[in-house]
């Protein structure tokens, strides 16, 4: 199996794109597994910081690494919109495949220096890193606040040597109150200015033309989370109700995993790497 960092390389070279899903148990790990398996695809398992303060790193780690021996597909394990370096370095040590280190909050300088911390750190250790440029919507930022600086970002990975680089362009957490306004222009700016692969976050909702226009300008990972989970909740909510006072988390969390896992294939389907590991 290629490593994340060998799957990168070759699809930042090919076009073509990885696709993280946020996970929050061991259910919706489960429906993401099954989905890649089905479609014969890599994924990325992401794992949030409040996640982590719920099941903990270590726990987390060792239910990937049964799912990694189950399926015959890559998976790889990634912690998302980490702003603590040291849980960063925690995640590596358990073995994580590739950790996020989020300093958008921060001035470029402070940025920098952390994402150089973390990279540091993970390579040493054959982990792979992500840093963040300009903000996603949905943390209060409104208009040019959220877009990537084009020189920022050009500092960024010739300062710090990350592996991958999320741009803010007008995607948003959440979901979309009307059709999502990327701004291609600033994507293809950055592109040409840096041979990082790009990250696109907030993947739910966005249009599928938009999702694969995005992909000629070094979008190699999109990130989907928001989807999943509301797949999950709302028809195990529907499930619950009709369960009544039968309902039994096996059994009834099993009857709905079928529509999670139908929600991820939405979205390999839209990618659909031409090279299959």
């Amino acid at each position: 199996m290629k490593t994340l960092s060998e799957l990168l390389a070759q699809y930042h070279q090919t076009g073509d794109c990885l696709i993280g899903f946020n996970f929050n148990d061991v259910w919706d790990v489960q429906a993401i597994c099954q989905a890649a398996q089905e479609r014969n695809q890599p994924v990325m398992l992401m794992a949030y910081t409040k996640v982590v303060e719920v099941l903990g790193l270590d726990l987390i780690q060792a239910i990937v690494e049964r799912m990694k021996a189950r399926y015959s597909v890559p998976i790889y394990l990634h912690l998302d919109h980490c702003d603590d370096v040291e849980m960063c370095m925690q995640a590596v040590d358990v073995g994580f495949d590739s950790v996020m280190i989020d300093g958008s909050a921060l001035p470029l300088e402070e940025n920098i220096e952390r994402t150089i911390k973390v990279v540091n750190y993970a390579h040493a250790k054959g982990a792979v890193v992500e840093a963040e440029i300009g903000k996603i919507r949905g943390r209060g930022m409104t208009d040019d606040d959220y877009l990537a600086s084009v020189a920022d970002v050009k500092r960024l990975a010739e300062e710090t040597g990350v592996d991958m680089i999320a741009v803010g362009i007008g995607t948003a957490h959440g979901h979309y109150q009307g059709k999502p306004e990327i701004n291609f222009e600033r994507l293809q700016q950055i592109h040409q200015s840096v041979s990082t692969p790009l990250v696109l976050h907030g993947g739910t909702g966005i249009p599928e033309e938009d999702i694969r226009h995005s992909m000629t300008f070094g979008i190699t990972k999109i990130n989907v989370g928001t989807a999943i989970h509301t797949a999950y909740m709302q028809n195990l909510g529907k499930q619950i109700t009709k369960d009544g006072i039968d309902a039994y988390p096996p059994t009834t969390i099993s009857e709905i995993l079928p529509q999670v896992k139908n929600e991820v294939v939405k979205y390999f389907e839209m990618v659909n790497p031409s090279q299959v590991v």
